[in-house]
């Protein structure tokens, strides 16, 4: 019998196994893909900055040490990061969020954005992309999980569900 035959032959007769091993080449593929996407983001202790909210109030990153952050950047003109404002939104009232507006102009650009969605959570505007670019954040929307000292737990570029930023934050 030649390999090929003995291959079928195993895979019509252990048909979990079959299925087993393409579950585990998806996940494969997807943390690759995961990983790829975010080489260049930055790892470690999350950089500090500055940056003024929609009521030009100045924000400093440190001061939502203590507790563990969601970190995430999106755009007023990015479809993916329209699907996510309702979970960012929810996700706010149980935990630290701050969000930063990169390249969609200025704060009033991004406050008009945020009334026509009937948007409520932090804003940061980072109309040039400077803060993005201190995180190394090639996409929007990407999301940054932050523990209580600061450090990067977890990042996710693209589209994340709320279930999963949940347990990432409840975890730590």
């Amino acid at each position: 019998m030649s390999f090929l035959k003995k291959i079928q032959l195993y895979r019509s007769t252990h048909r979990w196994a079959n299925i087993s091993l393409h579950i585990v080449i998806v996940i494969f593929i997807y943390l690759a893909i995961s990983t790829w996407q975010t080489r260049n983001a930055t790892r470690g202790i999350a950089p500090n900055f500055t940056g003024n909210d929609l009521s030009n109030n100045v924000i400093t990153f440190n001061q939502y040490r203590g507790k563990p952050v969601l970190l995430h950047f999106w755009a007023t003109w990015c479809p993916v990061c329209s699907l996510e404002h309702t979970t960012i939104s929810r996700l706010s009232k149980d935990y630290q969020v701050l969000t930063i507006a990169s390249w969609s102009g200025d704060s009033a650009d991004v406050r008009q954005f945020m009334q026509q969605e009937n948007l409520h959570y932090p804003v940061i505007v980072d109309a040039d992309g400077s803060i993005a670019k201190t995180y190394g954040v090639q996409g929007v929307p990407s999301s940054f999980i932050i523990s209580d000292t600061g450090e990067i737990k977890f990042i996710e570029q693209g589209y994340t569900t709320e279930i999963g930023l949940r347990l990432r934050l409840g975890w730590l």
